[in-house]
């Protein structure tokens, strides 16, 4: 059995309900969870949540609400520990559960192919723990941080010797999580061991490189704008999808 949880939780600060705002006319939860009903390896939605009117909205659409506990609530609470838990209690429920795609509630950028690329993935190779989209880095490589130091000076992150280059084709290529998918099988959230800081990932985690120039979830208003603008748009999803597929990754 393979399933979709989506996690969203209530109290956000940055807009308030983000996870019910309306984009185009639905609730942001929608999106994911529509996403999980079209994709054809997925056999059943859960949403993890907090909050009454995400679980309202959840259920317009099918999905089982987990509750979470009064710990586990809050904007200060690990969000691994959150998944940890849903997923124990999706097993409680369901012994034979197998593969998980973990989806976020505040984002849009995902539909049923995207996430059926990333379950084939782990069924092609039993030796792979997990599967996650993500974006190569370019402007926002990791050699170019910064931070402000004590006296508010901006200085390199880390390494403050450190030499590099203006050139980033130079650069040993770097990938973050792009807010899409994460797919992995159950037991992993019991090892801990996965690419940090992405702890219950398991140990092999493959890439599914989504052709865009950083991920995006909803933060603020800003992310709205993006996030409508995507929806009105879904062609350019099969473009990155296929652009994906084509590059065998």
């Amino acid at each position: 059995m393979n399933v979709a949880i989506v996690t969203a939780r209530a109290g956000s600060k940055s807009i308030i309900n983000k996870n019910v705002f309306t984009v185009n006319g639905k609730p942001m939860i929608h999106y994911p969870i529509q996403a999980a009903n079209d994709a054809k390896k997925i056999d059943k939605v859960f949403v993890s949540t907090d909050g009454e009117l995400i679980a309202n909205a959840s259920k317009e659409l099918g999905a089982t609400v987990i509750p979470r506990p009064e710990e586990l609530s809050g904007d200060t609470v690990n969000h691994g520990v959150v998944i940890k838990h849903a997923v124990e209690w999706v097993k409680e429920q369901h012994p034979e559960l197998d593969k998980v795609v973990l989806l976020l509630g505040n984002t849009v950028y995902i539909d049923g192919e995207i996430i059926d690329l990333c379950i084939e993935k782990l069924e092609k190779d039993d030796s792979l723990d997990s599967c996650m989209t993500v974006w190569e880095a370019q402007d926002d490589h990791p050699n170019r941080a910064m931070e402000i130091n004590d006296d508010g000076i901006l200085e390199a992150f880390g390494d403050k010797n450190r030499k590099v280059s203006t050139e980033r084709q130079s650069y040993k290529k770097a990938y973050y999580y792009d807010q899409g998918v994460w797919a992995f099988r159950h037991q992993t959230v019991q090892s801990e061991d996965g690419v940090n800081p992405w702890w219950w990932m398991g140990k092999r985690s493959a890439p599914i490189i989504r052709t865009w120039v950083t991920g995006r979830d909803v933060h603020t208003h800003f992310d709205i704008g993006i996030s409508e603008w995507w929806a009105q748009n879904p062609s350019l999803m099969k473009e990155l999808l296929n652009k994906s597929s084509e590059s065998g990754l």
